[in-house]
């Protein structure tokens, strides 16, 4: 008997009546299937409600497919990082070794791997992102044999002050360079600063160098600054220095625009000087003054200010006054639009500010409000239908997208509204059921992987026309289902787990076959 794609699932795994006969076939289809089988697994890796068991086989699978294109990127649910880092083949455990999203319990097992490369990935991945890991451990990479972990070791959080200094001691001259900062070196003692200091290794006294060095002040007068060598320095102190009336007014009549730039936004020169750089021939500098916190709203519309393309800072003033609701209510008023899409950012907004905001004329200044916590269910809809920039998809998981009511979209033309209808948290199964067959492959995929969608259509959209990997992580799966999807491709069972036979009914996880022997994997302690 032939099959349909979309029902040779349903057949082997029992969710359609068949003889025992065409059920045979249909499994054999299935675990001759290779891509399959691949689908499967990379979809039960991210599957947040795959049990600890289903893991362990999962993770057991070598080559792991297709593992470097996500293995290093998602975030994986705790229980599969756990089971990933006791893959047997060290290139996967490196990969995931690069996952900046891992939990410090399991990346701390990976810097202890018994492959030294997955042992430097991992010490590098916590130290570049600030993983906190046991001081114990941090303690033994310091003092091991290894001088690359020492010297990642130098950089990790949790590492034990007297620990962090003695490696200013340390053999290996990058590891003493490491450990040698502002920090360390008034804590060092002082025969090792001037071991340090004449150390024969230049690494090591550019260390010292940086841990010593300090900056002269900016200059101020005229003198000062026509004495400074420095491009860098002379840029600094026409931008934040409190210069002197007639330094400001050399700056902002200088031929050179980024100086007459940094006096536009030095808030120590007077505003009638800046203001006499609201007419400069160079636009930016134009619009820096017209940002600045000490003009009036009058004087700020009468400056010929032009935008340039793409997202423009905070202005610092407008950031400090985040915590005062009146200020933000005033700047929120203010008719230049830059302020106003400034004060977006604020972590907390009145809601009259709010309002306002999604009111806005400016496409922008209502965009960026829909990065706020605060961001009105309506607007978060209405920019997430037709945003075309590259993280429209996000806008569904700011914290008022999810709603009642979308499901009224469901049918809507724009396929975005219909994908809107999948976090309706109201919406029924068969809205979730129609919505998996949708021509639009995204709204099908959303579909695929929400837990409401019956299970007859979630275990058809597991075969090869259907979408395998989206319904394999759906956490409606069942986990005996699970086992069987494993089964099937060929994966080895744990010893340990329990053996059986079943079909899976509507009402009823997938029956397991027999088990195959394999060694159990290690779990992390």
């Amino acid at each position: 008997m032939a099959h349909n794609g979309d029902q040779l699932t349903r057949v082997a795994f029992g969710l359609s009546e068949a003889t025992e006969a065409d059920r045979a076939g249909a499994l054999r289809l299935l675990e001759a299937d290779s891509e399959l089988h691949a689908e499967w697994i990379q979809g039960l890796a991210m599957n947040h409600a795959a049990p600890d068991d289903v893991l362990r086989r999962v993770f057991t699978v070598d080559p792991l497919p297709e593992a470097r294109h996500w293995l290093p990127y998602y975030r994986l649910p705790p229980q599969a990082a756990r089971a990933a880092a006791a893959h047997p083949d060290p290139r996967v455990r490196a990969m995931l070794a690069e996952n900046r999203s891992l939990p410090s319990a399991v990346l701390a097992v990976l810097v202890e791997d018994p492959e030294p490369r997955v042992r430097r990935i991992a010490a590098m991945t916590a130290c570049e992102f600030g993983v906190e890991l046991p001081a114990e451990l941090t303690v033994r990479l310091a003092t091991g044999q290894e001088a690359r972990m020492r010297y990642w070791a130098a950089g990790l959080r949790g590492l034990p002050e007297r620990t962090r200094l003695v490696l200013a001691e340390d053999p290996h001259p990058r590891v003493r360079a490491a450990a040698i900062d502002s920090w360390s070196w008034p804590r060092l003692r002082p025969e090792v600063r001037a071991a340090a200091e004449a150390d024969p290794d230049p690494q090591v006294r550019e260390a010292v160098a940086r841990a010593t060095h300090v900056e002269a002040p900016l200059p101020t007068t005229v003198e000062g600054f026509l004495a400074e060598p420095d491009e860098r320095r002379r840029f600094d102190a026409a931008s934040t220095a409190p210069v002197e009336t007639a330094l400001a007014e050399l700056l902002a009549v200088h031929e050179d625009r980024s100086l007459r730039l940094g006096a536009a936004r030095n808030p120590h020169v007077p505003t009638a000087l800046a203001l006499g750089l609201a007419a400069d021939p160079e636009p930016f500098v134009r619009l820096t003054v017209s940002l600045r916190p000490d003009v009036t709203e009058a004087q700020r519309a009468a400056i010929d200010y032009t935008l340039r393309p793409g997202r423009e800072p905070v202005p610092p003033w407008v950031e400090e006054r985040f915590g005062d609701p009146d200020a933000l209510r005033e700047i929120a008023a203010s008719s230049h639009v830059l302020l106003r899409r400034g004060v977006t950012c604020a972590p907390e907004l009145p809601a009259d500010v709010v309002e306002r905001l999604a009111a806005d004329e400016d496409y922008f200044v209502r965009l960026m409000l829909c990065e706020n916590d605060h961001a009105p269910h309506e607007l978060l809809v209405e920019m997430f239908a037709d945003w075309d920039g590259l993280s429209w998809g996000s806008l569904a998981y700011r914290r008022n997208f999810a709603r009642p009511g979308l499901a009224r979209f469901a049918d809507d033309p724009n396929h975005r509204l219909r994908y809107a209808a999948l976090f309706d948290p109201e919406a029924e199964p068969e809205l979730v059921d129609r919505l998996s067959y949708d021509d639009e492959d995204m709204v099908r995929r959303h579909a695929a992987a929400d837990p409401r969608l019956p299970l007859p259509r979630l275990v058809e959209l597991l075969g090869g026309d259907g979408l395998p990997r989206s319904a394999a992580g759906n956490p409606a799966l069942p986990a005996r289902l699970m086992h069987r999807l494993l089964d099937v491709a060929g994966v080895v069972r744990n010893q340990g787990l329990s053996s059986g036979a079943g079909r899976v009914r509507p009402d009823q996880g997938a029956g397991s076959v027999r088990a195959l022997p394999g060694p159990s994997v290690p779990r992390e302690p």
